[in-house]
């Protein structure tokens, strides 16, 4: 976790995935709340919703609550998606400002 911290790797963490696949037991014992304490740059996402059965606003709306996620650490992990994603620097920009505005 040190590593990813010092390098600032983004971490694209599947809630409702990890539990449907066993990764964690249950969505109260999943770490993420535990990676945005670190400051790492773990991010809200989905896997492949056909097969998951799930979209993003679950990910935001349900499962993300039922981690034990914050309003404020959902911003975070949408704040790190943007860190990580592969936009330029003008584009992050019009992003967060377009965010702003709402």
């Amino acid at each position: 976790m040190d590593h990813l911290h010092r390098q600032r790797i983004g971490l694209e963490v599947n809630l409702t995935s990890n539990v449907q696949t066993n990764s964690v037991p249950s969505m109260g014992e999943h770490p993420m709340k535990r990676l945005l304490a670190r400051g790492l740059l773990a991010t809200i996402n989905t896997d492949d919703p056909v097969i998951s059965g799930i979209d993003l606003a679950h990910e935001y709306g349900v499962a993300a609550p039922a981690a034990g996620l914050t309003p404020e650490e959902i911003r975070v992990a949408q704040r790190n998606a943007l860190e990580i994603a592969f936009l330029s620097p003008r584009e992050k920009l019009d992003l967060l400002e377009a965010a702003r505005r709402r």
